[in-house]
Parts: structure tokens; sequence; C-alpha cells
């Protein structure tokens, strides 16, 4: 407030924090004036921009070139960009991806089980049932595993599908009609519909896995 000498300057100060802290704040001066001094100075300041640096040659074609390729997961881009700018701002960033792309295993294609197996479903005796082996073809498209031998809802018949997954993992659903009877459990009827799954695990050009429930024990065998 222009006009005033300091030491009401001062007063003002201490009745206005002391009232805005609710008397926890009482500010004081210690002074050695002699005279009056008069707080009436108006003072303009300007302030004058500073122009930015001006980037380096070619760091437009750099960040554009970065920015092209910072998300990627192709480990040539980044080799590229350090080809091109071996000692460009992101050169520690490209190489740190490449390490981290060289340690992360290429995933796998679970397209690599397509084509036709041969497939066949061994089952001991169990529980007076007599023992049997099933023999049968499957194709697998694109991971997708379909197998059928008979036809569906008559006796004999059994059907196979399932999904590989990209690891080799695969849970495969069987479902059926019972035929004769003497190599059905409890010696059931011919013309029964039922079903079970099986845990296979495929590598390479062969697959073996095992019926997971335990009304029989039954293992299969595949052959690409």
């Amino acid at each position: 407030m222009p006009g005033l000498k300091v030491e009401e300057v001062f007063k003002q100060v201490r009745v206005g924090v002391t009232n805005r802290s609710k008397g926890a704040q009482t500010p004081w001066e210690s002074s050695s004036l002699t005279g009056d001094l008069i707080v009436n100075v108006t003072v303009n300041v300007t302030s004058v921009a500073s122009a930015p640096p001006a980037p380096a040659p070619g760091a437009d074609r750099e960040a554009l070139f970065w920015t092209s390729i910072k998300d990627s997961t192709d480990r040539g881009a980044f080799e590229a960009y350090l080809k091109q700018y071996p000692e460009g701002i992101f050169a520690p960033l490209a190489r740190q991806r490449i390490a981290s792309l060289a340690a992360k295993p290429p995933a796998l294609d679970p397209a690599r089980f397509d084509g036709t197996w041969n497939i066949s479903i061994e089952c001991p005796a169990h529980k007076r049932a007599a023992g049997y082996t099933v023999q049968l073809l499957a194709q697998v498209k694109d991971g997708m595993l379909n197998g059928q031998i008979g036809v569906t809802g008559q006796p004999n018949s059994l059907t196979l599908t399932g999904r590989i997954a990209s690891d080799g993992t695969a849970i495969i659903a069987a479902r059926g009609t019972t035929g004769d009877p003497k190599y059905n459990v409890n010696s059931e009827s011919t013309g029964l519909p039922y079903g079970y799954r099986a845990n296979v695990r495929f590598e390479g050009s062969r697959g073996t896995g095992n019926r997971t429930d335990e009304i029989r024990p039954c293992s299969l065998t595949f052959i690409r």
C-alpha cells in the first residue's frame, strides 16, 4: 500500500498475521531506523524471453525416426536406427530395446501343429470291461483338432475335438456312442452316449496324453 511508513507496514503485517493465524503467530520487528521511510516505490521489470536453442541439424528427422519405431517389437527396426544414428539421442534406449527383445523367446505359432494326425486310443481291461484300441485320423487347422470315426450317434462312433495352444498343451474332448457291451464299463448296453476329456502334450510331430476321469484309464498317442 503506497504512502505508508515502514513502521506502519510492519504493524499492519503483524495485525494481519495475528488475525489469520487466530493468535498462533505474532510477528515482531527489530529496527535501527532513525528517519521516516515511506513505502512508495513502483518497479517495472521487463522480462526478455530468450529464444530457444536451435535444434541440431537432423534432430527432427532422428526424432521422427524414433517415434515411428519406439513401440515396435521388431529388433531390426532398432538396429536400423543405430546404423543411421550410432551416437543418437535415443541410442541407449535402442540398445536396451534390442537386448530386451533378444532375451524374449519368439512367440510360438499354434499352426505349427497343423496337418493330419494318426491317433491311437488304448484302454486296458477295467472293471470287467475288456481292453480295446481305437485308431482314427484327425485334422489340425490353425491349432484346432477335429477327429472322427464312425457315424455320430451310431454305435462305436467317436469324435475328438480340442484346441492346441501355442506351447503344445491341449485339452481334448471325446464324445462317442458305446458299442459291444463287453468293452463297456459295467457292461453298459450298446448305443449309449459317453464322453470324457484328456490332457495332451504335443511336441514336434508327436503327442501323448491321458484320460482325466477315473471311470476308465485310457492313453492317447498322436503321430503326424
